[in-house]
């Protein structure tokens, strides 16, 4: 069986700055393939639109400053491809492998392109900036695509005006281990547990009791990354192939 080793240090993957011209490389800890998207120009040939290879950070040209105003370069682009082949032929890449395939979707199941997952719980927020479960949707879907301080806002917003909505302590807590802030981490989590008992959610102590076992060690903070809480959101729609498997936590005896 053939199953590409995952890159030792990221997928070292090349830019062009379509602002400067400007080429670069960075390591990326992760690449999303929204596989419905990849099928439309790939398989189906359908030429345009969003590009189905998602870099979940803010990407900034080291000559110019310009951010996310860049294409990928043709060797990343072949990389991809080999790296699509060898999922293909091989059973799936390894779980560590920086390469992810998706099937991005809306709350509803409906799959859609992460960034147009943007615009559309971004043009919702704007009609109806006080619904709360909505920025919630709009902060993750920022937070799974590295906009953190964008994120950030959208979970304090939320914050202000319910301090019980454990998600959003959880998804901040989530914000500073990938800013490796770990002590805000768990001060955030800290406030989750605080506001758990006056929360009105049936599974508060569930989210109360994971909190804490982040807080005592016996969870890694490391499973807190943006990405980790995007695989545990199944966020993916019942038919979404291939599908990803969520990480679970043991329960917290009491």
């Amino acid at each position: 069986m053939f199953n590409l080793p995952p890159p030792k240090n990221g997928f070292t993957t090349h830019f062009h700055c379509i602002a400067c011209g400007h080429n670069f490389r960075r390591d990326m800890r992760r690449i999303y393939i929204d596989l419905p998207t990849f099928r439309q120009q790939i398989k189906d040939k359908k030429a345009g639109g969003r590009s189905p290879y998602v870099i979940p950070q803010r990407i900034a040209c080291p000559k110019c400053g310009k951010v996310d105003q860049y294409e990928l370069m043709p060797e990343t682009l072949s990389m991809l491809s080999l790296t699509l082949i060898a999922n293909a032929i091989g059973g799936g890449l390894q779980p560590d492998h920086p390469v992810r395939l998706i099937t991005y979707a809306l709350h509803d199941g409906t799959p859609i392109h992460p960034l147009d997952a943007v615009e559309h719980y971004r043009s919702k927020v704007v009609n109806d900036p006080d619904n709360l479960t909505t920025r919630m949707r709009f902060g993750n879907v920022l937070r799974t695509l590295g906009s953190l301080d964008e994120a950030e806002a959208q979970y304090q917003f939320i914050l202000e005006r319910d301090d019980t909505q454990l998600e959003a302590w959880k998804s901040l807590a989530s914000i500073q281990i990938a800013r490796k802030h770990p002590g805000a981490a768990k001060k955030a989590l800290r406030e989750l547990v605080a506001h758990a008992p006056q929360c009105s959610m049936p599974d508060r102590e569930n989210w109360s009791d994971e909190a804490q076992d982040y807080l005592d060690g016996i969870s890694p903070l490391d499973d807190l990354s943006p990405d980790a809480l995007f695989l545990a959101n199944k966020i993916e729609p019942k038919n979404a192939v291939p599908k990803i498997q969520p990480r679970r936590h043991k329960k917290r005896r009491r």
